[in-house]
């Protein structure tokens, strides 16, 4: 089980980033088609990175021996600190627009997934069942995707503005709960 609510939480840390950028897509209004078509890919590219980084942990996770709650904890929390950095830094940057094109939704989706990476080699590290967690990441990106489009025009730009340094700071915990072994 708490291998589990370490993959909803982690999967609910990097999808807000996602529910942020599809409510800025949200408020330049976006047709169903496209919200669908957006979500989809942005899901795929999310679980597609996680699976990736999964694999990669899981196979290091027997190099690393004893230091993998080290290294998988470790390269969270530098990704919260990362998130959190470049959310601050870019703060005053421009939301993006409306991503209508299948070019501007795939970079939109790849550029949301490189966080999955680290995730996903966390996760793997920490031998996760993977079909959970690709199950898992897949529904809970899709859906935040999906719901902050849904919701974008209704959104204060304070939940938009908070959202990156929110997932940076549930990414960190994460990652210190994995180095303390508690997750």
């Amino acid at each position: 089980m708490d291998k589990v609510l370490a993959i909803i939480l982690l999967a609910l840390s990097t999808g807000i980033d996602n529910f942020a950028v599809s409510a800025a897509i949200g408020l330049n209004g976006v047709k169903s088609s496209n919200r669908i078509r957006l979500a989809l890919t942005i899901g795929i590219f999310e679980t597609g990175m996680t699976i990736l980084g999964i694999f990669i942990g899981s196979k290091s996770a027997s190099l690393f021996g004893s230091y993998t709650n080290w290294l998988g904890g470790g390269l969270l929390i530098a990704t919260a600190i990362y998130i959190i950095y470049k959310a601050i830094k870019n703060k005053d940057v421009d939301k993006p627009e409306s991503k209508d094109k299948i070019t501007q939704q795939i970079i939109t989706a790849a550029s949301l997934s490189v966080d999955n990476l680290i995730v996903g080699f966390s996760l793997g590290s920490q031998n996760i069942p993977i079909n959970e967690a690709i199950i898992i990441i897949a529904l809970i990106s899709i859906s935040l995707a999906l719901l902050g489009m849904e919701l974008g025009s209704r959104l204060s730009t304070k939940v938009e503005e908070y959202s990156e340094i929110i997932s940076g700071l549930i990414i960190g915990i994460v990652g210190i709960l994995i180095c303390t072994k508690i997750l």
